[in-house]
């Protein structure tokens, strides 16, 4: 009871301190510059003092409305870990002069404490770097100078926006704790968007909604279509509402990382906003997306979307004559896809819609994401294959929760067979039938069908992928294990094996083979079918290994899993609050055949095991056998499904301590 009363007096007090605080820019006060600590998460790096957020609308003739995001955020740096926080980088639409996004009133601050003086460092232009990443994108990036541990930032900004039709998702919760957040949102009648909160967050602050009267003197044209159709312009004063939202919170609290937690952005509080209709200045009414079959509907019917599937002249001739010795559906689907993954290579841009058109990235040999797979499904369409795009969120981009055109920003090529959406991403290098980024792992996808229909299609992989492990290997009598290693890796595991090692020189690749192993030596490496993406990945070489083996009196103790022994348990909180996303199925096993010295036989044995989890998602079984002088260890450990609900993580964590408790019991030697 008195640490109750002692919790909620800090809270108290907290809030008051809060409450009282100057919050205009540049007031940075002594106490906040001397804390070390944030009182209601001591664990944390960094903590957002204030941050602000405005998003308006404003009028003028010549433009008409435009839309304005102010943004304030005060920032205290506690250690190291929390200087990454002085980095700010921003990502504006730069189209042309006329259609752009611009930055401006950028100001940012660092505030130090010096003999009890604060002392000031201004970000000078110096500071302030620019980068084209594409013809439609720029990336203005900012560091805060004479930035150390203790210091207190300060930065602000204003961005200005032709694109009134859309509103960027208002972040409510960040990775650190806020102390104070205020936001406010305040949007013309004609825009009518609806306001969402992250349904997968687990804080949820309250929304107030007011409205108010703004008066304007506005202009527009109109023309008169059909013969002799001519522009006719209005004028008049004119008095609307204005619907604002705000969210004032304090002690706003961490979005906390666990491991095996996929993406946290899902679970950010936030809340998003989806243009429903709008309406002009004398009331003609436009309607937009309000269910998902409207949404896929607007994608598919843009020219640089479905359009681009009914293009086929360029590639007509070139497809002819290369399917001529291929017959049956699946050679043409492999066939296809491998053609178009040497001919179009990816620029890096992600997006729904083409880049170039597919006909000159067809040309060129090169184009985004959309490019490369409506080139794709348009060639396979050609031959009679049933192909559609699906659309996808990765993982960056979070989870379409409600029907918004901004939940997608990909697409991929999906063939429906046997109840089962086959899917095909023709823009990444190590990509197979099947096997797409794990980024674009992310729960389902939108299939939109050439007819117009559309549905929502599960991407989460089925199959498990394998990973095997044999090992021969003998203890000498000077106590060193000599043996050989061969592994195979299938699926997935394959498909990030390559990511990460193919073209490695041989001498860098046994360097990470033994990093963090100092008593193993590596030889004779060979690794078979890196480039072959057909074939699992087979690696094999010579080992000797100095670990493992205690002697103690007559006795020796033998760790039986050698190198691979694992003695972290990443699930050892015994709270949970997100699923744990393995991201595929996989199944890991490791065999060992083991000969003992002469003059040993065996005194024990760890007892074998074998654990499932409910609904079978989770398998693990550990035996050792002893024939005379030879021992095999056989270790297999499954997760069958790549998302495990929260309310199954005790019993993985169950399956998890076993795994390590087994992992730690020694196989014992006596000499005879």
């Amino acid at each position: 009871m008195r640490n109750r009363i002692i919790t909620i007096a800090i809270a108290i007090g907290v809030v008051s301190i809060v409450n009282s605080q100057n919050y205009k820019f540049g007031k940075v006060s002594k106490e906040e510059l001397k804390e070390v600590l944030n009182p209601m998460d001591s664990t944390a790096n960094a903590t957002i003092l204030y941050s602000n957020e405005k998003i308006h609308y404003e009028y003028n003739v010549d433009d008409g409305f435009l839309k304005y995001k102010e943004v304030h955020k005060r920032i205290k740096i506690y250690n190291k870990e929390g200087l990454e926080w002085a980095v700010k980088e921003l990502t504006l639409y730069n189209k042309s002069s006329s259609n752009k996004e611009l930055l401006t009133d950028l100001k940012a601050v660092t505030y130090n404490l010096e003999s009890e003086k604060i002392e000031e460092t201004k970000l000078r232009k110096n500071g302030v770097f620019e980068e084209e990443v594409n013809d439609y994108w720029k990336k203005i990036k900012f560091s805060l100078p004479n930035v150390k541990e203790g210091s207190v930032i300060e930065y602000r900004y204003k961005i200005t926006s032709p694109f009134t039709l859309s509103i960027d998702d208002v972040e409510l919760q960040e990775t650190i704790p806020i102390k104070r957040i205020d936001c406010r949102i305040a949007i013309p009648e004609y825009f009518n968007f609806k306001a969402y909160y992250n349904p997968k967050s687990t804080f949820l602050p309250e929304m107030k909604t007011s409205s108010k009267k703004e008066s304007k003197h506005v202009s527009w044209t109109e023309q008169t279509y059909g013969l002799g159709g001519k522009k006719t312009k209005y004028e008049k004063d004119l008095e609307y509402k204005v619907v604002i939202k705000e969210v004032n919170e304090v002690n706003v609290p961490a979005l906390k990382d666990e491991a095996y937690a996929s993406n946290l952005e899902v679970y950010k509080s936030k809340f998003s906003f989806e243009l429903l209709s709008t309406k002009s200045f004398n009331y003609n009414f436009t309607s937009y997306s309000d269910d998902w079959d409207s949404v896929t509907k607007y994608i598919y019917d843009n020219q640089y979307f479905g359009g681009q599937l009914e293009k086929e002249s360029y590639y007509k001739e070139d497809l002819e004559i290369l399917l001529k010795q291929v017959n049956t559906d699946q050679e043409k689907i492999a066939f296809i896809f491998n053609f178009v993954k040497n001919k179009v290579k990816w620029n890096g841009n992600l997006g729904y819609y083409t880049d170039k058109g597919v006909k000159k990235a067809y040309k060129e040999g090169v184009g985004n994401v959309a490019d490369i797979n409506l080139i794709l499904i348009s060639m396979l369409r050609f031959v009679n294959i049933s192909a559609n795009p699906v659309l996808i969120s990765t993982k960056s981009n979070g989870i379409p929760l409600y029907p918004t055109r901004k939940g997608f920003n990909y697409v991929v090529c999906g063939i429906e067979l046997n109840n089962q959406v086959i899917l095909l991403d023709a823009s990444g290098k190590y990509n197979t039938i099947n096997i797409i980024d794990e980024e674009l792992i992310n729960w389902q996808g939108r299939i939109v069908r050439e007819h117009g229909s559309s549905a929502w299609v599960n991407i989460n992989p089925k199959k498990n992928s394998i990973y095997t492990c044999m090992i021969e290997v003998q203890l000498n009598d000077d106590l060193v294990f000599e043996g050989k290693l061969r592994t195979q890796q299938k699926d997935y595991l394959a498909y990030n094996y390559r990511k990460k090692y193919a073209g490695l020189a041989k001498d860098d690749l046994i360097r990470a083979i033994t990093s963090g192993k100092a008593e193993l030596e590596v030889r004779n490496l060979e690794v078979l079918n890196e480039n072959n993406l057909s074939k699992p990945i087979m690696v094999s070489y010579d080992f000797d290994y100095q670990g493992s083996v205690e002697e103690i009196g007559d006795d020796l103790y033998l760790a039986p899993l050698l190198f691979f022994t694992e003695t972290k348990n990443i699930f050892n909180s015994n709270e949970r609050n997100y699923p744990v996303d393995f991201v595929f199925p996989k199944t890991n096993k490791t065999i060992i055949n083991m000969d003992i010295p002469e003059g040993y036989k065996v005194k024990s044995l760890p007892n074998n095991i074998k654990l499932m989890m409910s609904d079978n998602l989770g398998v693990y079984s550990f035996i050792v056998k002893s024939t005379g002088r030879k021992l095999q260890i056989f270790q297999d450990f499954a997760m069958n499904t790549p998302i495990v609900p929260v309310n199954y993580y005790k019993e993985l964590q169950k399956i998890y301590s076993t795994f390590i408790e087994k992992n730690a019991e020694k196989i014992v030697l006596e000499k005879i």
